[in-house]
This record gives structure tokens, C-alpha cells and sequence, in this order.
């Protein structure tokens, strides 16, 4: 009754930030080869609230329109915080890619959103519910019920760029560009820190694998590609480091996410350990993550995170010219045609 503490919090994040590429960075939108559609699902430490958990869900659909080596996108984001706080964040994605020179690319990108973010009240009791006998058990009429103050909608704006060749990438991205303010009371001001990532890595090949199918010789995927992701927000640090190996059609990756070398309020910066594992069939790809807490949250109280991706791939349906450069990103499927 005498102290309070303040709650901390970032965005929401996925561990399978590649197979999440919108969410990572707007200039990934239209890097496929036609359409794309991803499914992503994250439950995050089921143990601390299992009733409730902290659950996010993403839905985008991008494509790539080759006359205008441009591409857009559309991704939809809700957020649960627990049982009574929500976000939801629709937004739309622009981006064009030019060639700056024989081996590198280059696709800045913009993204305009529109937010709702919700605090549902009425899971709360409020002091006019309460007397000296105990709860009266009738609603409350408390001002943030009456001005409806659970309920907040704004505009979100981001950008981001992808500077890459055929072995390279290193990506940028903002967002929260104009600080929206998102207290839910109208007698309040809270401006949500802008949130800086960084995005890079390398391909390496392992060799072409030649397989024939009818009349045609696939070249199937084989390579390894080391990765790194680190984002800021507020007074805020994390690093992704990991690497994937690609034998298509399967993926395999291992994460840390932390810094060792820093300390925040006196605590390690040692979040987990992430496996991933996933499948590419008939245009679809599916993949699972695993978390394994390594903080002092622990694996047995955290029960740590699930994390799942679904991605379709719609093939082309009339002959490339082959002007945009693939990106060498791990993908479940970068496999070539020859005939």
C-alpha cells in the first residue's frame, strides 16, 4: 500500500524473426519470388500465466510486382498482454528495390498503421465495488468505465532498408516514428520510445544437390547462414546471434538471445536459448521454435515459449525475367530450374 513498482515492457518478438519478415523489417515486403502469405503464433512463458498467457499473432500477405521492381504489403498484429490489455495493428507496406551496382541491392520502405489497443476494466474491481463488508458484486461506474478510457486508437508509421548481394544482407529499421501516445486515460501522456533493429548475416554454400523432376534438373538448397539481430527500444538492449542450415526441404537453427558482456538493473542480460526446426512441401513451409529460458525466470517457472510459422509461397504464373536479386536470407526454398 505504501510502494509502487513500475511495469517495463518492450514490443512483442518473435524468435523465428525471418520467418516473421514483415514484422522484422517493412523493406522485406515483395522479396519473394509472386505472393506470400505467413501465419506466425508465439505463446510466451505459459508457467507465469497459464490461464492468461502472453500470446501474439501475426498475419501478413505481401507481393512483388516485378514491372516496377516494387513491393507491398499488408500485416496484421494482435497482442495479448495477460488477461486485459490487447493490441491490435494493421498496417500497409511499400517498398522498391534498386540495383546500385552489379552486386548489391538496395530497398528502402515505408509502413503506415493504424492501432487499437484495448485495457478491458470491467476484469478489474475497482474501489466503488468495495466495501468494509467486502465486493457489493454489481458493476462498477468508475470514470475510465464511463469515458470508455480501456479503448485507444492511433496512427503508427515505420521504415526500413535492405542493402544485400547474393552472399550478404544487413537490414535498418524504425519504428514508432512519431511516438504515438498510447495511455488509454485521457488525462495521461505516455509516448511509446521508437524501437531501432539491425539485421545481418551471410550465406554460405554447401554445394548444389542436383535432383531430377520429370523432364527438369531442380537444384535444391544447401547452405549455412549465420545471423545476427539486435534491437533497442527505450533503455532497452537485445541480440540475436545465431545460424540456420538449409538442406532443403528442411531447416535447422540455433539462437542466444542476450548480451553477456551487459548488465540491466543489477541482472545478467541471459534470456534463452532457441531451436528451430521446419519443412518446405508443395509451397508450404512450417516451422517450431522453443525457447529455453536461461534468465533468472528459469525454464521450470516459465515453462518457456512456443513459437510456430506457416508460409505459402504461390508460384509464378508467367515466365521471370530475373531482374530483382533473391535475397540470400534464410528461406526454406531458394531452389533454381534448369531444364
Amino acid at each position: 500500500m505504501l510502494f509502487t513498482e513500475k511495469s517495463k515492457a518492450q514490443d512483442p518478438q518473435y524468435s523465428q524473426y525471418y520467418n516473421a519478415p514483415l514484422y522484422l523489417n517493412p523493406a522485406f515486403a515483395g522479396t519473394a519470388d509472386n505472393s506470400r502469405g505467413i501465419v506466425n503464433y508465439r505463446s510466451q512463458w505459459p508457467g507465469v500465466a497459464s490461464n492468461t498467457p502472453y500470446s501474439t499473432y501475426s498475419v501478413s500477405l505481401d507481393h512483388h510486382i516485378e514491372p516496377y521492381n516494387s513491393g507491398v504489403g499488408l500485416l496484421i498484429t494482435r497482442d495479448r498482454m495477460g488477461g486485459n490489455i490487447s493490441m491490435t495493428d494493421v498496417g500497409l507496406i511499400y517498398a522498391y528495390q534498386a540495383d546500385i551496382s552489379k552486386k548489391w541491392s538496395f530497398r528502402p520502405s515505408l509502413q503506415g498503421s493504424v492501432v487499437s489497443r484495448n485495457v478491458d476494466y470491467s476484469q478489474l474491481t475497482l474501489g466503488d465495488q468495495l466495501t468494509p463488508n467486502g465486493p457489493t458484486g454489481i458493476p462498477s461506474t468508475d470514470r475510465l468505465l464511463l469515458n470508455n478510457a480501456g479503448n485507444k486508437i492511433f496512427l503508427d508509421f515505420a521504415t526500413g532498408g535492405l542493402l544485400f548481394s547474393d552472399m550478404f544482407w544487413f537490414g535498418v529499421s524504425a519504428h514508432h516514428l512519431g511516438r504515438p501516445n498510447i495511455a488509454n486515460d485521457i488525462a495521461t501522456r505516455y509516448s511509446l520510445p521508437m524501437k531501432y533493429s539491425a539485421q545481418a548475416g551471410m550465406r554460405i554454400p554447401l554445394g548444389e544437390r542436383r535432383v531430377k523432376q520429370g523432364y527438369q534438373t531442380v537444384l535444391k538448397e544447401r547452405s549455412i547462414m549465420p545471423s545476427i539481430n539486435f534491437k533497442r527500444q527505450g533503455s532497452f538492449n537485445q541480440l540475436d546471434l545465431g545460424a540456420y542450415a538449409i538442406l532443403e526441404p528442411m531447416m535447422f537453427g540455433i539462437t542466444y538471445r542476450g548480451i553477456p558482456i551487459q548488465r540491466f538493473e543489477g541482472l545478467p542480460n541471459n534470456e534463452s536459448i532457441i531451436f528451430m526446426a521446419g519443412i518446405h512441401f508443395q509451397g508450404f513451409s512450417f516451422a517450431y521454435s522453443y525457447d529455453i529460458v536461461i534468465s533468472q525466470l528459469t525454464l521450470a517457472n516459465s515453462a518457456g515459449a512456443h513459437e510456430i510459422a506457416l508460409i505459402y509461397e504461390f508460384e509464378v504464373p508467367y515466365p521471370k525475367s530475373k531482374k530483382q536479386r533473391p535475397l540470400p536470407c534464410p528461406n526454406f526454398h531458394r531452389s533454381g530450374v534448369r531444364k
